[in-house]
């Protein structure tokens, strides 16, 4: 079975982006870059809400600056993708498939039925999956700022229980630690 992996780059007041929406404060320099590359290879399907697909779409034209952008951009071509959304008419990325729900039962036997790690991206999204105890994994990328208002990454209801298993920490003061979901599936 797949596992569940809900994976984020936060501020430390624990927010994804800012009050006005943005998050160019993040510290992505080519050290947490090469990291992230090594988690995005883990990736079987990355399920996406639709504002998180349109910020992660600019991978299918960029080429990127750095070796580093550029290698995440070949893995992100690669990675089928699943996108939930009302609003959306139609996919704008080959390897993607749009729906409009991906409701918890859904979610339950992509599990069972994808042979990789799937990833879910935005805290809306991941809030119900958080919540039914299907998310088995949690990364969090840390920046150093507080951004004081915007988007929380977590939006669940209900206690989550973790247990932390890795640290990385970056020479740029970003922390990725990495936790089990303790009262997950």
């Amino acid at each position: 079975m797949a596992k569940l992996v809900f994976e984020m780059m936060i501020s430390l007041d624990g927010y994804i982006n800012d009050a006005r929406g943005d998050f160019d404060w993040g510290h992505i320099d080519a050290e947490v870059h090469g990291h992230a590359n090594e988690e995005g290879r883990r990736c079987g399907l990355a399920v996406y809400g639709r504002r998180m697909y349109e910020t992660m779409a600019i991978w299918q034209t960029y080429r990127g600056d750095t070796p580093f952008e550029a290698e995440y951009a070949e893995i992100w071509r690669q990675t089928d993708k699943v996108v939930v959304s009302k609003t959306l008419t139609g996919p704008k990325t080959p390897r993607t498939k749009l729906v409009t729900s991906l409701n918890v039962d859904a979610m339950r036997d992509l599990k069972t039925q994808t042979g990789r790690d799937i990833f879910v991206s935005g805290p809306t999204l991941a809030a119900d999956y958080l919540d039914a105890g299907l998310v088995d994994e949690i990364g969090i990328y840390y920046v150093p700022v507080a951004v004081g208002d915007g988007t929380p990454m977590f939006q669940t209801r209900n206690k989550v229980k973790l247990a932390r298993t890795e640290e990385v920490p970056f020479t740029n003061g970003t922390v990725f630690i990495r936790y089990d979901v303790l009262n997950g599936s």
